[in-house]
């Protein structure tokens, strides 16, 4: 009897520590819990509303060094709400409204019997500032909001603006069983021939190319050196080693960019099956495996590498890249990356190459995503405002 209300009394006596030390252990934890999303929450602020001053990367006696002075009070603020590369990714393909930007196109005839596509703003306008050639990535051309966005933006600032589509891209029809292939920079010169022996006299060429289409550029830059017809080349998020990226986007972090890119793909490929059939015996290319193909590598295995002679993807993605070219760049060049973009990630930019060259500059921001660069409270595109500012002050100094 008396051992059971010992018991008793000291079970009175504990149980109140025991209520105690679990209250303490749920407030470290919720306090826990609340400093985290205080330090999230202050370091998101940080870097969408404090975190915006552009950098630049470029070789010590820059030739165009004292055009950055045009940037310095430019900024870039994400839209708060899908700051994430990954809302960024997801708001231009599901949310953004498709713009309404009509082109006057030219179906451009290649030597080889081949067309495509260039579709122009302003093409009749006589005006002293330069010719605007804009070329697109890897998944649409003129058809995009992107492309569409910039070619109206300079157009209203008085530029004549000219569009270059890959063959086969943007609704044009195949006239051979040649695809587009963007590695090669032959058609592109065709073209840039072409508007160098029909523009207004006295007339200057400026580049400007999104992501692929800012390498293509870049890469006829190189190749030409000091003969390059394009006077000025602005090029965005812009991939140097497509192998590195390449080995980059089958990431598991990445896989919904790889799944969007095949799926572009293969919607391509539907549309013009009919003009590639002849390739499945001379070529080798499987069109209805690639129409099932799960990612970018499958599909340029089964298509892009027989179509174009190479005996792997690897050997395809060495040599489309600009990065080799670097080097033999003559003309202004100003790229722009953001340094959250998972295509072409921060370690995937040769910054000791470009160092090396003094007519390159890089700017970066620290969000942006890929060519995505949302601003604002109802998102709009921003990285119009760097590019029209370069262009316009680039010409008064």
């Amino acid at each position: 009897m008396f051992v059971t209300i010992l018991r008793s009394t000291t079970s009175l006596q504990l149980k109140p520590k025991l209520v105690y030390q679990k209250y303490l252990t749920r407030l470290r934890t919720v306090s826990l819990a609340g400093a985290v999303t205080v330090a999230a929450s202050a370091y998101y602020c940080y870097e969408c509303f404090w975190n915006t001053s552009m950098e630049f990367i470029h070789h010590p006696e820059a030739i165009e060094k004292h055009v950055l002075n045009i940037f310095a009070d430019i900024k870039y603020r994400p839209t708060f709400y899908i700051s994430h590369r990954l809302m960024q990714l997801a708001y231009a393909t599901r949310w953004e409204k498709k713009l309404d930007t009509e082109f006057e196109r030219q179906l451009f005839k290649l030597s080889d019997g081949g067309q495509l596509a260039l579709d122009w703003k302003n093409k009749h306008v006589v005006t002293n500032k330069p010719l605007i050639l804009i070329t697109h990535g890897l998944t649409g051309g003129s058809e995009t909001n992107y492309i569409k966005h910039a070619a109206q933006t300079l157009a209203d600032a008085g530029y004549q603006v000219v569009c270059f589509n890959q063959r086969g891209v943007s609704n044009c029809e195949l006239l051979t069983s040649k695809y587009h292939f963007h590695g090669c920079t032959n058609d592109l010169r065709e073209v840039i021939n072409y508007l160098q022996e029909n523009k207004q006299k006295g007339q200057q060429i400026f580049g400007l190319g999104f992501s692929i289409g800012g390498s293509l550029l870049l890469k006829y830059a190189g190749e030409e050196g000091y003969k390059c017809k394009v006077n000025r080349i602005f090029s965005v998020a812009n991939p140097y080693d497509l192998l590195d990226c390449s080995h980059n986007i089958m990431k598991f972090r990445n896989k919904i960019y790889d799944w969007s890119i095949t799926c572009n793909f293969k919607m391509l490929l539907k549309q013009h099956q009919n003009s590639l059939t002849e390739n499945e015996k001379t070529k080798g290319i499987q069109i209805q495996e690639a129409l099932q193909a799960k990612n970018t590598y499958e599909f340029d295995e089964l298509i892009t590498r027989r179509l174009f002679d190479f005996d792997s993807p690897e050997q395809l993605y060495s040599s489309i890249g600009c990065g080799n070219y670097i080097k033999d760049v003559k003309v202004p060049v100003l790229i722009m990356h953001a340094k959250d973009d998972p295509i072409v990630p921060q370690f995937l930019v040769p910054y000791d190459q470009i160092k090396q060259n003094p007519n390159i500059i890089v700017g970066l921001t620290n969000k942006g995503a890929h060519v995505e660069w949302f601003t604002g409270l109802k998102p709009q595109r921003w990285i119009m405002n760097p590019i029209l500012r370069y262009f316009e002050e680039i010409q008064s100094l």
